[in-house]
């Protein structure tokens, strides 16, 4: 048997289980970051995160590009 933990995601304040003895049981088990990915991890939480918020932060880090393209458009459109 691995050892586990409850925690609480620093991102979202829920809980869930944590099994850095046993991580193919993890719930981050599967997910793979990208070197972006894990820098903003790394660089802006202390701790593990919930399934749902390393899904949410991969989702934002995906689109944050296009999400500037619409503001810099949406600027030189309201310049006056």
């Amino acid at each position: 048997m691995g050892c586990h933990e409850s925690k609480s995601c620093p991102r979202c304040a829920s809980t869930f289980e944590c099994k850095p003895g046993n991580i193919t049981e993890c719930q981050c088990f599967g997910l793979s970051f990208s070197d972006q990915e894990k820098t903003f991890i790394e660089d802006t939480f202390a701790d593990c995160l919930c399934r749902n918020c390393l899904l949410a932060i991969k989702q934002e880090i995906k689109y944050q590009p296009v999400q500037e393209k619409f503001r810099t458009i949406n600027a030189l459109l309201n310049f006056k």
